[in-house]
């Protein structure tokens, strides 16, 4: 049924302009520095439409981001007929006009998720072999952070070989968001270096130690949760989609809020709905966020070390009351922040290695199996190459995927 519901929502937006005598679909990206009160200002739809969205709907127009593509259909009138606006990666605003005036909702974006192989041997280097064989920058840069702590990438020599099994999501012919690396290996001088990612969403090394750690304090001192984290989420009662882009902390206005690790203060103001708000970016793509704030202690271009005070707890933006709202992202993708503060540094036991060390198997077969029949990688600018598109998924179930 929510199938259905979304396949007749594109079917919606795709057809009517074939009725509509002339009716064009743009696409095209948000302007740096628009908010969303004066993109529903320039068409004339009133900004107190906004008013009838719940508090974290509300919340989500500081998640529209510069430079993402967005539609809009416009009658040959000027009138706007609709929009699809992304919000994060898994969702989008839906303003729509009715005989009544104009709407606006949350639905889901469209997208594919499939199954991708790159392997290659060496010539000049892993990142540069990378862009240069798979045209794919991103797919370069997470395959090096994601290895960076298991291999020294100094003593790679030309022919040693890299396979990497990964995830990418794809609208409209088009990736969107950060490649998802399942499994990893490089090897250098005939060792094999492999990384996992195990179903808790962490990288792991063959001997189920975890790499990448990334210890971020508690942004309070007292954390109680108000709200969760969600990218997706179809909510039985209300009967419409959810989403909620970080995690809501409930405290006394006033309350310390502190830098969950060192970094770089990028922003430091006010932001929509979110109210006054502070964004850090610590290494490796990481930022966080920290909303709603009464007093901002911190501006734009300082240095902050993990535990320093940057504001205070508030109600600014379109907030019911005081409480912290705190984001990660991870090269521009939102993720669960509680998944980043509540890190296991001892590593996999018991019941839960044995069940990582069978997918570790699972994922080794898979690696090898790539290199021996050499299988094509696949070109992201070249859809007329040799690749392994979708069709391969068969191939991957027979091998136990």
């Amino acid at each position: 049924m929510k199938s259905l519901r979304l396949c007749l929502y594109l079917l919606t937006f795709l057809v009517i302009p074939l009725s509509l005598n002339g009716a064009k679909v743009h696409h095209l990206k948000w302007e740096k520095g628009l908010d969303f009160e004066s993109y529903l200002e320039r068409y004339g739809v009133p900004e107190t439409l906004i008013d009838t969205l719940d508090r974290e709907d509300m919340e989500l127009i500081s998640e529209i981001i510069d430079n993402r593509y967005y539609y809009e259909m416009i009658a040959t009138n000027g009138v706007l007929l609709q929009s699809l606006i992304p919000i994060g990666e898994e969702m989008q605003f839906h303003l729509f006009m009715t005989s009544k005036g104009y709407k606006l909702e949350i639905i889901p974006i469209a997208y594919k998720n499939d199954t991708y192989i790159t392997q290659l041997s060496v010539k000049n280097s892993p990142n540069f072999d990378i862009i240069k064989t798979v045209k794919n920058r991103k797919l370069a840069n997470e395959f090096l952070r994601v290895l960076k702590d298991s291999v020294n990438f100094e003593s790679v020599q030309k022919g040693d070989k890299l396979a990497i099994v990964y995830d990418q999501k794809m609208r409209l012919g088009q990736p969107i968001g950060m490649p998802d690396i399942k499994v990893a290996m490089m090897e250098i001088c005939g060792s094999k270096h492999y990384v996992f990612k195990h179903t808790d969403q962490r990288y792991y090394d063959e001997e189920g130690k975890e790499l990448i750690k990334r210890y971020m304090r508690k942004p309070l001192n007292h954390i109680r949760i108000t709200s969760h984290f969600t990218h997706r989420r179809y909510h039985p009662i209300q009967k419409r989609w959810k989403a909620h882009l970080g995690t809501d902390f409930g405290a006394r206005s006033g309350t310390p809020i502190f830098a969950v690790a060192k970094g770089k203060v990028i922003f430091s103001g006010w932001k929509g709905g979110y109210g006054k708000v502070i964004k850090i970016q610590h290494d490796d793509g990481y930022v966080s966020l920290y909303a709603h704030q009464s007093r901002l202690k911190v501006k734009k271009g300082e240095f902050v070390s993990k535990g320093d005070v940057i504001g205070f707890v508030g109600s600014t933006g379109r907030s019911t009351g005081p409480h912290l709202h705190f984001g990660i992202y991870k090269n521009g993708r939102a993720i669960d922040p509680m998944r980043v503060v509540k890190f296991k540094t001892e590593g996999l036991w018991g019941s839960e290695k044995r069940a990582f060390i069978k997918r570790k198997k699972i994922y080794k077969s898979i690696i090898s199996k790539i290199i021996e029949e050499n299988r094509p990688s696949y070109i992201w600018n070249r859809m007329d190459e040799s690749c392994v598109n979708p069709k391969m998924k068969s191939y991957y179930k027979n091998l136990g995927w």
